[in-house]
């Protein structure tokens, strides 16, 4: 069972907490950061075809399954290479990852954040009169551009809370590949002026470590995956009794 593990725990909350309050004590070089950084991720679609139609299809709200499905695959791979005789326990702690981001995402994100302390930020695309507006090159599909409540960003805290959770129950090279690719996944709606930098490294990122810490660092992750790892058993008995 899972002690509390109080130090890292402290550390990841201060650490997350003092990300938020740079984002106000330091706001206007999260402006300068924030502004440069969206122009160089968006200045380059001007005169390239192929970046466009990519974020494009990226922003596409069908391309949320697919990159459920992506991370479904990295799941199965890390089940796979697990031993025989820990799959379940392995299945688990994947099915937890899955249930921490959801519960993260309604409570905090969308509960906390914007329901209770009605946060709103309007993103780049809504702000920046310069940018290259891929609407006016791409027609046949629809993606999100605009935002007028950008901070955190849902899916930029999904990506991170799925990849990171990942990294740190599988470890090893799935593990790197899984944080590039969660990294990979905040790029899109960046470049096409729905999310600022700091929506994504601030917001998301400290709503990320803070969930992540209360997690893992308690016995709360522990019970939980212990609870289901159970249920799955269950489950496993049934069916080969049946079978």
């Amino acid at each position: 069972m899972t002690s509390w593990r109080i130090k890292p725990l402290l550390i990841w909350n201060c650490l997350g907490l003092a990300l938020l309050a740079s984002l106000f004590i330091f706001s206007d070089t999260w402006n300068l950061i924030d502004t440069h950084f969206f122009h160089f991720v968006n200045h380059p679609l001007k005169d390239n075809s192929f970046l466009r139609t990519l974020w494009a299809l990226a922003s596409h709200s069908l391309a949320d399954w697919f990159e459920d499905l992506c991370f479904l695959c990295f799941y199965i791979a890390a089940i796979l290479k697990t031993p025989r005789g820990l799959r379940l326990r392995r299945g688990a702690e994947l099915f937890f990852c899955v249930l921490l981001t959801a519960i993260t995402i309604i409570l905090i994100n969308r509960l906390f954040c914007r329901d209770f302390l009605h946060v709103r930020r309007a993103s780049p695309s809504l702000v920046i009169d310069q940018m290259v507006n891929i609407t006016q090159y791409i027609s046949w599909i629809e993606f999100k551009v605009h935002s007028s409540k950008s901070l955190p960003g849902d899916h930029a805290t999904t990506a991170l809370m799925l990849s990171i959770t990942y990294a740190y129950l599988v470890r090893g090279r799935l593990a790197l590949l899984a944080l590039v690719y969660g990294a990979f996944l905040c790029l899109p709606r960046l470049a096409v002026g729905a999310h600022w930098l700091s929506d994504i490294v601030v917001g998301s990122g400290c709503i990320v470590m803070i969930s992540i810490s209360w997690a893992f660092f308690t016995p709360f992750a522990d019970k939980v995956i212990s609870a289901i790892e159970r249920r799955l058993k269950k489950i496993w008995k049934v069916k080969v009794a049946a079978g």
